[in-house]
């Protein structure tokens, strides 16, 4: 027992000789310390306090109970966490949360690198649709492992940092953004200070690993595969325009393609709609194709002279109507394509959209007090389908492929098709 006490009062002792030779550095570091985790709880607070209050309602979904616990867990975890990965957590505490439009700018914390690769998660995977010119052989490949670890961990990791009504968001939110190097590293992958290896399965069947540094992204020069496929692209895809229209003799139809819920400055929806009016005229026409597939939102009332003009040739009943949607159809573009189907009666075809025909919207923001990151809440709910209305489902599903983005086929155009020909029959 004399032993023990003599042992611990022995380390006692050296633990304080140690400590007074390290006290002027060792309270600098504690006083940076404790001001850093002062400042992290001003934001932690502010979640806490203020964020119910303006949201209109941050706990439809989700249990306050484990929003404000998160919260806590993230302030007892503080000393141990870096600044990226403090930033990461506290999106996905708000993403948990599944309120659409309820987020905070992680990518606003600080200056990040980005890896110089572009990814659609498709029906069968994650596939390169942009690189550089020096790997623009691997457009259509495959991405199998990021940094060691299954490609679609990663993108998974990063798709809860935003809210989720269903699935199909991972496939649309999670490649913008999973080649940020720092919010990814603090997620658990790659190395934003060291090229990372990426494999590759490739158009030929052959799997192949190329080591990626990240870099700052105005340096950076990427081949896209809409610059380079062979044959043409989808039809779907071939205009960025907000609005657009094509005749396709073939097939007897107008392809009306709505990409954005915002007018043309120097063509507004009414004139667009009257140009399609004079086709429509003097082409023989048996069907309206309205493509909604990239229409994430913007103002809904954009299309009604659209729906209006629709409503009409459904009521004179000698043109069939497609309206079509699918994963980025999103907020306005959903309630265009829902009012579209109530007007017109017409079969949807596509996939299921990554947006909730009920959703939270009316979008306002403000940022956290001490990091000054933004954050965006909703104020209002729109109803506009029974039910919990978490995605839009078409009565045709036809998912997005590799296979048909990267030859050229559009398979929402085919079924669209082949429905006209066994009508005739």
């Amino acid at each position: 027992m004399i032993k023990n006490i003599k042992a611990k009062l022995y380390y006692f002792l050296s633990a304080a000789i140690t400590l007074l030779l390290l006290l002027p550095v060792a309270c600098r570091d504690s006083e940076e310390e404790v001001s850093r985790r002062e400042n992290w709880i001003t934001d932690l607070q502010w979640l806490a306090d203020t964020l119910p209050g303006l949201h209109f309602n941050l706990f439809m979904y989700v249990p306050a109970d484990s929003f404000y616990s998160k919260l806590d867990r993230l302030e007892e975890n503080l000393d141990s966490l870096t600044g990226w990965e403090v930033v990461m957590e506290l999106s996905r505490t708000l993403a948990s949360m599944r309120c659409s439009h309820t987020s905070i700018g992680f990518w606003e914390y600080d200056a990040f690198s980005t890896y110089p690769l572009s990814l659609w998660w498709l029906d069968d995977g994650l596939y390169v649709t942009a690189i550089t010119a020096e790997h623009c052989n691997m457009l259509g490949s495959r991405l199998l492992m990021y940094g060691g670890r299954p490609a679609v961990e990663a993108a998974s990791a990063m798709s809860e940092m935003f809210p989720a009504r269903n699935s199909v968001v991972t496939r649309t939110w999670a490649t913008n953004f999973m080649m940020m190097a720092e919010p990814m590293q603090a997620l658990g992958f790659g190395d934003a200070d060291s090229a990372v290896p990426f494999t590759f399965l490739t158009v030929q069947g052959d799997t192949l690993t190329i080591r990626m540094e990240a870099t700052s992204k105005e340096c950076m020069e990427m081949v896209t595969f809409t610059e380079t496929q062979s044959p043409e692209l989808p039809l779907w895809l071939q205009s960025d325009d907000f609005y657009w229209f094509r005749y396709l003799p073939d097939h007897k139809l107008l392809y009306c393609a709505y990409n954005t819920c915002a007018p043309i400055a120097e063509y507004p929806m009414s004139a667009f709609i009257e140009d399609m009016n004079r086709a429509r005229d003097s082409l023989e026409v048996e069907g309206i194709v309205v493509d909604l597939r990239r229409n994430t939102g913007g103002n809904s009332l954009v299309a009604e002279p659209l729906i209006t003009w629709l409503q009409e040739i459904s009521e004179e009943g000698r043109t069939e109507i497609f309206p079509v949607i699918g994963r980025w159809t999103y907020s306005s573009g959903i309630l265009n394509a829902i009012q579209i189907k109530e007007v017109t009666g017409a079969m949807m075809f596509g996939e299921r959209t990554s947006g909730a025909p009920n959703h939270l919207g009316e979008v306002r923001r403000t940022c956290l007090p001490w990091s000054g990151l933004s954050v965006s809440y909703p104020t209002k709910y729109f109803r506009t389908v029974e039910g919990e209305g978490a995605t839009l489902v078409p009565d045709v599903v036809i998912p997005l492929t590799s296979e048909a983005l990267f030859t050229g086929r559009d398979p929402v155009l085919q079924a669209i098709v082949e429905l006209m020909d066994r009508s005739e029959i």
